[in-house]
């Protein structure tokens, strides 16, 4: 892992992390691994490792309801959903489904996922599921 953060182990270390990387991506200052709460942002990055990824998923289930700007919001769908479901899309696809499916707010997220490296057969239960693109 990147500068060996865990991952997070209850709530209120995924508490955390969320909080600092939303502070992360809504700062208009930041995009710097200079920056104070980068460490949220590489530990995200890490949970696309072969060996993290479910806590890739657990950071958007976990994130996607929580308060953020709308530049946050995209950045969740084009980057670390859009991720998990290019490496790990054919693991989750079912749950994501049927979250898209329940919530209209995770329906909206994914409509900021674009096709990028997605296998076809993700991508078009995808486009199937998902109100809108944007």
């Amino acid at each position: 892992m990147v500068d060996d953060i865990p991952i997070p182990s209850d709530d209120a270390e995924w508490d955390a992390l969320i909080s600092a990387w939303i502070e992360y991506e809504e700062s208009e200052k930041a995009q710097s691994d200079k920056d104070a709460n980068w460490w949220a942002v590489s530990a995200v990055m890490d949970f696309h490792l072969e060996e993290n990824h479910q806590a890739a998923w657990e950071f958007v289930t976990r994130s996607f309801e929580r308060k953020m700007s709308d530049k946050a919001f995209a950045v969740l769908a084009a980057g670390a959903l859009e991720d998990l479901l290019s490496d790990f899309g054919t693991l989750y696809i079912d749950r994501i489904e049927q979250l898209a499916r329940k919530n209209s707010r995770f329906n909206h997220l994914l409509g900021g996922v674009w096709k990028s490296s997605i296998a076809d057969d993700v991508w078009d239960r995808i486009t199937k599921v998902r109100s809108t693109e944007w």
